[in-house]
């Protein structure tokens, strides 16, 4: 199997780890919450200009 490579930090995504597929390009989580693309919260993509999450209502 191939593994993971996240396009914010160039380290290996492993198995256990938290990550985010964004239009092909796999990502940390954490490394996709600090990049400046869409904002990601409750399994849900938010673009620039959305302050909270609508579902749980936590700063994004």
């Amino acid at each position: 199997m191939t593994s993971l490579v996240c396009e914010g930090c160039d380290e290996t995504i492993e198995d256990d780890d938290s990550h985010v597929d964004f239009n092909g390009e796999d990502w940390h989580e954490a490394c996709f919450e600090v990049s400046d693309g869409p904002k990601y919260c409750c399994g849900g993509m938010y673009d620039s200009g959305t302050d909270n999450c609508p579902s749980c209502g936590e700063p994004i």
